[in-house]
């Protein structure tokens, strides 16, 4: 994974890490997944919960018409500029990946 990528991963991760201390509620309702309910889905709780995270995100940037990829990248930037560089790193990525 290149510097770029691991830009991007790690904006993303704090942008979940921002989403969640934002929305409490959202996070008591991962935390209350049981090991019982991961079982009945066949997944781990971990797994479950990572599920229902991006679950949550989904929904909640559906409901404000906006991509949740990049209302992630917005909240895990600490500038506008380090946005905007995500942004276009991201557009780099997804150029060489088409071929272009």
């Amino acid at each position: 994974m290149n510097d770029e990528s691991n830009k991007i991963k790690t904006a993303v991760a704090r942008g979940k890490q921002r989403f969640f201390e934002r929305n409490p509620d959202l996070m008591r309702e991962v935390d209350a997944i049981t090991e019982q309910d991961a079982q009945a889905a066949g997944k781990s709780v971990s797994e479950l919960r990572e599920i229902a995270k991006y679950r949550a995100i989904a929904g909640v940037t559906k409901a404000m018409g906006k991509d949740s990829f990049i209302m992630l990248l917005e909240l895990g930037s600490d500038s506008t500029e380090e946005f905007e560089q995500l942004i276009a790193a991201q557009n780099v990525q997804i150029k060489k990946s088409i071929g272009m």
